[in-house]
């Protein structure tokens, strides 16, 4: 039986078949420093010897480490399966005939619960050496860890935090598209980055991440994916009694995160900073070391620059080098100050024109600022706030994750905080383009040196000698914030403004990006906003209602005033259309005339049949609210506990989470057309028609309509 030399066969947990075939070793594990205290016992071979569970999984500060071996909890006992995202299995690589859980074996079954419940090292030794057969793709082991980062949480440093409770189970490969991932249990107990806590996770917040995930991915916003989530019989103690547990298994290419740069920075762990770089430059991003030769030909540009600044200052009076060496002062002083402002949301002053040498560190934060820049876009676009914006909560690749309390919004209100613990409204929804630009400067402090190096990053000796030297490395300081002030400027303000533009256009039928016009989005994007945050309209509403406006023949809003009101009576509430409904209307022109003039000046878009086809594909007929996310919760819930009583009454709503799954990930409502099943379903005494598609999936459904009173403005805690 081979094995890796860094993970011994006796400490390895099997994976077994339905799920993907593991990378084996892990390429994180195996590229970057491990805690001290989990790598005993990781020499391979008769003599070594595991590190007991209890010790691994202890709480303690973790040092020169990127990451903790722990195993899961072992909470197999009376645990089964949930739900199980056959969608995006297909996107891991795994077998087509073992999509679908129908098609699984009992042993399949038995054995891919134990392992997404901490349970793999139960699975048979037999069924253990069977797995090792598979050709040449190695053997199917795994050991998994948890990740060590920091992070500024709410604005201040709080040093370590870590995987308090996601453990990452292995890394696997798509053998057909060649792309990584690395399943992640969440709630699957202690680790070394636990601190008070239990290491767990509740049903109710469980069920919230495995939704949303999948529907923020099906909005085309960058994020984690969810493969399975399972009940648990952990009972979890949190502020409001016990509350049953359960363990998501979630994906995505990588978890590192911006706070994984800030605890080697804060630490002055300038070592390993630099290895957790070069990989993230390396494995992550595929980024190509600096090339000598145009390094080479950087430092001969850099140098006839120099030449002939001194040329200049031989030639001028004393009193103008004087003045020129203030000049230069200033602009330093400037430019630092400039990011600053860039990370608070304020003017960006464009940096002093001289040579600059983006090296790999430099294109690796312009990679993260563009990413960062079109999830957060796509965040204004689709209504969703985060809640939690903390820099350990920030992914390099831009994708949305850690899904807490976060909400969609209901009536738009761009002051809307959904996290009740944001007393202050740090993120609230007009604030996340800001915060993600004040993130972003956080992450550019940890790569200063570095970028500030330019082209020399690579001359180790000469790189250390001015890290050494406060004077000097201040000058590499000065040199990183001319190309970070850029990067921030044309990778996050100019690309965010674009993608927003887009996104907007297309939800306002206003035409593909070739069609974008720079007044849209002052002339009717954000009057149309201001006029729905006075009118308390739903944003999602408002677009779907928008579909349905015909401009017909006619050439002006005069002439079309019967469209405009149906559509403002039809998105006002019945108690404020009678109380002001003809001001609404009145008002609505600020922003409906040039929507309608635009309309109309295009053969293309004034065709409302296809305008409303193509607006209908990027505004969500479904979306997953607060209030359904809570009903969902709560009958999946009542599900769980008649299954562990053993209930023998019906149970409606026992595949809801299956059903409620594949509508986050068909949201628009084009499969309805192809519904072969209309049923009248009675919910709390409201009748409502219920569509169900080819699959026998519902179609929308009661989770599509008004927000019911109960439902609206819900917020939710940290806590889960």
């Amino acid at each position: 039986m081979s094995s890796s030399p860094s993970v011994p066969t006796s400490f390895a947990t099997p994976i077994p078949s339905p799920l993907p075939h593991p990378r084996y070793p892990s390429r994180f594990t195996s590229s970057l420093p491990c805690d001290e205290i989990s790598s005993l016992g990781h020499e391979d071979g008769a003599d070594a010897v595991p590190v007991p569970d209890s010790l691994l999984s202890t709480p303690r500060m973790v040092r020169n480490a990127v990451y903790s071996y722990v195993n899961p909890e072992d909470q197999s006992e009376g645990a089964f399966l949930l739900s199980w995202n056959k969608e995006f299995a297909k996107d891991l690589g795994i077998n087509d005939s073992k999509l679908e859980k129908k098609n699984w074996t009992a042993e399949e079954y038995q054995n891919l619960v134990k392992v997404l419940s901490g349970g793999g090292r139960k699975i048979p030794k037999a069924e253990y050496e069977k797995q090792q057969q598979e050709g040449n793709k190695g053997p199917r082991l795994a050991q998994p860890w948890a990740h060590c980062y920091g992070g500024h949480q709410f604005g201040y440093y709080a040093g370590q935090l870590g995987d308090g409770r996601a453990i990452s189970l292995y890394e696997t490969v798509n053998p057909e598209t060649g792309e990584p991932w690395e399943l992640q249990l969440k709630g699957a107990g202690k680790t070394p980055y636990s601190r008070f806590a239990d290491g767990y996770a509740v049903l109710r917040s469980s069920i919230r991440e495995y939704l949303c995930a999948e529907a923020v991915a099906a909005l085309n916003v960058g994020s984690s994916r969810s493969l399975a989530i399972l009940s648990t019989e952990t009972m979890v103690v949190r502020e409001d009694g016990g509350e049953p547990g359960a363990i998501v298994c979630r994906v995505a290419p990588s978890w590192i995160r911006f706070g994984s740069f800030e605890i080697f920075f804060y630490r002055k762990d300038r070592k390993n900073l630099r290895r957790l770089a070069e990989y993230v430059c390396d494995e992550v991003f595929h980024l190509p070391k600096d090339d000598p030769q145009e390094t080479a030909h950087f430092t001969e540009q850099f140098r006839k620059f120099h030449l002939n600044k001194a040329a200049e200052a031989a030639a001028s009076t004393p009193m103008e080098t004087q003045t020129a060496s203030e000049d230069a002062s200033e602009s330093t002083t400037t430019a630092t100050a400039a990011v600053e402002g860039a990370v608070e949301g304020a003017p960006v002053a464009e940096p002093q024109h001289k040579p600059k040498y983006r090296n790999r560190f430099a294109k690796m934060f312009e990679q993260i600022t563009h990413r960062t820049a079109i999830m957060v876009s796509g965040w204004q676009a689709i209504g969703f706030c985060h809640g939690v914006m903390n820099t350990d909560n920030m992914s390099v690749l831009g994708l949305t994750i850690d899904y807490g309390p976060y909400a969609f919004l209901d009536t738009y209100d761009p002051t809307w905080v959904c996290n009740h613990s944001d007393t202050e409204g740090r993120y609230s929804f007009q604030q996340q383009p800001g915060i993600c630009l004040w993130n972003l400067g956080r992450l550019a402090l940890t790569l200063e040196n570095y970028i500030g190096a330019q082209e020399r990053v690579d001359d180790r000796e000469w790189l250390q000698q001015q890290e050494s030297d406060p004077e000097k490395e201040k000058h590499l300081k000065e040199a990183a914030s001319d190309i970070v002030i850029e990067i921030l400027n044309k990778s996050f303000r100019d690309v965010f403004l674009k993608d927003y533009r887009e996104r907007m256009n297309a939800k306002m039928g206003l035409g593909a990006a070739d069609q974008v016009r720079d007044q849209d989005l002052t002339t009717i994007v954000v009057p149309a906003l201001k006029w729905m945050d006075d009118h308390e309209i739903d944003f999602h509403a408002f677009f779907r209602a928008l579909a349905e406006y015909k401009v017909q023949t006619t050439e002006s809003v005069d002439q079309n005033m019967d469209q405009v009101e149906a559509l403002v009576k039809r998105l006002l509430s019945p108690t404020i259309w009678q109380a002001g409904g003809q001001s609404a209307v009145e008002e609505a022109k600020d922003w409906i005339m040039p929507y309608h003039t635009r309309i109309v000046q295009s053969d293309e878009l004034k065709d409302d049949q296809a305008r409303r086809a193509r607006m209908n594909k990027v505004n969500p007929a479904f979306v997953l609210r607060n209030w359904v996310a809570q009903r969902v919760i709560e009958r999946v819930t009542e599900s769980v506990m008649k299954t562990r009583e053993q209930s023998k009454e019906e149970d409606p709503d026992k595949d809801l989470l299956d059903r409620v799954l594949w509508m986050c990930q068909h949201p628009f409502g084009e499969e309805q057309q192809s519904s072969t099943k209309v049923e009248q379903v009675t919910v709390d005494g409201v009748t409502c028609e219920v569509k169900r598609n080819d699959a026998g999936l519902e179609a929308y459904g009661e989770f599509v309509g008004p927000v019911p009173e109960w439902g609206q403005g819900i917020q939710c805690s940290c806590s889960s």
